[in-house]
């Protein structure tokens, strides 16, 4: 029986890694002939991302999507032993005051990112198997609000606040998805959101960020320049852009260019009309997806789906809000596009994951069409 993936998705998903690859390319250059003498450095590095990408990829393409159920527990139990690791001085990785990274020879991973796979499985994995639970508070939605809640508690304190929120509001639709009751989901989300507003209140860096989101012109010079850098690479773009390299931002005027920010330099290279071809790209991966969520043939497949399907929109909404400033500056990477070994292979595999899913729906539907069509030849020969 012949096996059909999804070719919209597919589709999507290789223009956006093609478009990644030029950005990178283009936004790093400056950056990586000051810092390391070579110009190139960030592609090759992003190649080989990329490369593993494919590999984990065809990994979760061969293998059937309901192993990863049966191993969720271990995956957790490891997860958690990365994210103690992480915090140890002598072995986690500190970049700009945050300890995420653990350093694999001259590559790094970054386990709040691989996070998000395990959390997702194991929630898909929880809903399944909880489902009569579900509309009590209690006795369905607290022990696994316990659960992530220890996870995000050891990402918060890397700190890394953008994947906290990411990952709390993937897990509560995924709850409200799997037979939350709306009320708990609403109490659930509001008391996530007072939380928050305490994190926040409780570092100084943080309340900077807030306040310049609100106004980033008070603090032109410190708090408030990245923003004010992105707002003038989106705005010198025009509809077509300087031109492909052309950038003036990427100069070392807009921090973090070729990663959290590339967006703007997309903006500013390309024009409006190429952004608004950019987020047709990203509507048709997320329509996609949430399209194989609700096809899916079992309960697992549908959450997983649905699960891989949001985190990715999430975190390109997030992105974009921020370079655009309708979101306080947040480490967000934008999913397929910006450099970032680790985020990038978690969203390949969430791809496959995906692209398995619809590869199950695609071979009951052959089999159904095969199944009507014998009976109807033997009630032709009756």
């Amino acid at each position: 029986m012949q096996t059909r993936y999804d070719l919209p998705l597919i589709g999507a998903t290789l223009f956006l890694l093609s478009w990644g690859t030029v950005m990178i390319y283009s936004t790093g250059g400056v950056y990586a002939d000051l810092q390391y003498n070579d110009g190139q450095y960030f592609l090759y590095r992003h190649l080989i991302h990329m490369l593993v990408g494919l590999a984990v990829m065809g990994v979760a393409l061969i293998v059937n999507y309901h192993k990863w159920q049966q191993y969720s527990i271990w995956f957790m139990l490891g997860m958690l032993v990365l994210l103690i690791l992480v915090l140890i001085p002598e072995i986690g990785h500190e970049v700009k005051g945050g300890r995420r990274w653990l350093r694999l020879g001259s590559f790094s991973l970054q386990p709040a990112e691989l996070l998000k796979v395990v959390l997702i499985i194991y929630v898909a994995s929880y809903l399944e198997r909880k489902q009569e639970l579900l509309a009590s508070f209690f006795r369905g939605l607290t022990p696994n609000f316990i659960v992530t809640g220890i996870y995000l508690f050891l990402v918060l304190l890397q700190p890394d606040f953008g994947t906290v929120v990411l990952i709390a509001t993937t897990v509560l639709l995924m709850l409200y998805v799997g037979g939350g009751r709306p009320i708990h989901i609403a109490t659930s989300l509001l008391g996530v959101g007072i939380i928050g507003g305490l994190l926040i209140a409780s570092h100084t860096y943080r309340v900077r960020r807030m306040l310049a989101f609100l106004n980033p012109w008070d603090d032109p010079q410190n708090s408030g320049f990245q923003i004010i850098q992105s707002f003038i690479a989106l705005g010198t773009g025009g509809w077509l852009g300087k031109g492909l390299g052309e950038s003036l931002q990427k100069r070392l005027f807009l921090p973090d260019a070729h990663t959290d920010f590339i967006f703007a330099i997309i903006g500013e290279e390309l024009g409006f009309l190429w952004i608004c071809v950019l987020i047709i790209l990203f509507t048709v991966f997320i329509w996609r997806g949430y399209w194989i969520a609700w096809n899916a043939q079992d309960a697992f497949g549908k959450y997983l789906a649905f699960g891989a399907t949001t985190i990715i929109s999430l975190q390109i909404l997030l992105n974009l809000f921020v370079v655009v400033g309708l979101l306080p500056t947040k480490g967000i990477p934008l999913p397929f596009i910006s450099y970032g070994g680790t985020s990038l292979v978690v969203a390949m595999f969430l791809t496959g994951l995906l692209l398995n899913i619809s590869s199950s729906l695609r071979t009951t539907e052959v089999k159904l069409e095969n199944d009507l069509s014998s009976r109807v030849k033997t009630t032709n020969n009756e």
